[in-house]
């Protein structure tokens, strides 16, 4: 086989560029949006909000760690102390996959609960919860299920130049097994999620009823999970097939597979933000008016959150006053 290619990472990158802003101002939006309206308070968005919070953290971590790998300076620094910082990265990279799938686990059992269990005991209880609560619970089972993952301490790396990891056996098999039946958990989970979901919509669809405006409002947010859920299973599939070819012994397609990543990496933490702006109506319009306003009037300093048609006058008279005084 020859050697792995190098255009997954400028891949990644390619994909960064555009992303990372792009999700920044999304979660800025969503953080002003949260001090002014109810429905920005609710659950869903508290859990996302943690899901945004996790993506954008992990994903300046894990750029600026590539980035770093490649200065001769900060090389000799990471292999001078790599009994502490291998084994930190390495570690780091179950810990990370582990809260952004949780995160999305928990969003798709949100969805279960509210559109086909909405006045069940548990989704009332859920829907109450306290933010604090919420953000400890988003926080907490992650960190618990990668116990057995942080322990690790004999990696090391293999040379200087490269800096690639050099895990041993038994640390590594445990490590692949531990992550596919916790993925595979999580995305049976998911899948019966949806499947009830689907089932719960067909039901009102062939129903006398009329689907209300409040119901579509949520079947349109079970939509921008599913899509982060199929980044998920892209995910999945990259460790299922690292899981293959460790057991059949054969390392080099590992280490060739090993170069996507990056790829896979960057579509988990990626898609969020336009599934946001692509399936939730409502947000695009805050998102639209928010930058509108930066751009109109730049002494804006934040949005009041009102009905958009009241927000489209108020541009208008604002694009209006600015004409004028020009």
């Amino acid at each position: 086989m020859d050697y792995p290619p190098s255009w997954p990472i400028f891949l990644f990158y390619g994909i960064s560029i555009p992303s990372l802003p792009l999700y920044i101002m999304v979660l800025i939006c969503l953080i002003k949006l949260r001090f002014h309206s109810k429905t920005y308070q609710s659950t869903f968005y508290t859990i996302l909000m943690q899901h945004s919070i996790a993506d954008i953290g992990i994903m300046i971590f894990y750029t600026t760690n590539l980035g770093l790998r490649t200065k001769p300076g900060i090389r000799e620094i990471l292999y001078s102390n790599e009994h502490f910082v291998a084994a930190t990265l390495y570690n780091s990279i179950y810990y990370t996959l582990y809260i952004r799938c949780t995160g999305i686990v928990f969003l798709s059992l949100h969805r279960f609960l509210v559109i086909s269990a909405p006045t069940h005991r548990l989704t009332l209880m859920v829907q109450e919860a306290a933010t604090w609560k919420i953000v400890a619970v988003y926080w907490i089972v992650p960190t618990l299920i990668s116990l057995i993952v942080l322990k690790n301490t004999d990696v090391y790396y293999n040379s200087m130049e490269e800096l690639e990891y050099v895990v041993p056996k038994d640390i590594l098999s445990r490590n692949t097994l531990t992550a596919m039946l916790i993925l595979s958990s999580m995305c049976l989970i998911c899948v019966i999620c949806y499947i009830s979901l689907w089932i719960t919509i067909r039901k009102h669809q062939n129903g006398s009823q009329n689907i209300s405006r409040s119901f579509k409002r949520e079947i349109y947010l079970a939509f921008q999970v599913l899509l982060l859920l199929c980044a998920f299973f892209v995910m999945y599939a990259y460790y299922l097939a690292v899981k293959y070819f460790s057991q059949a012994q054969n390392t080099e397609p590992v280490f060739y597979i090993r170069t996507f990543y990056p790829i896979a990496n960057g579509i988990l933490s990626y898609i969020n933000p336009y599934c946001i702006l692509i399936l939730n109506r409502e947000f695009l319009k805050q998102f639209k008016a928010m930058l509108k306003c930066q751009l109109l009037n730049k002494k804006c300093k934040r949005i009041a959150i009102v009905p958009s048609g009241i927000l489209n006058h108020a541009f208008r008279a604002s694009s209006s006053q600015i004409s004028h005084n020009s």
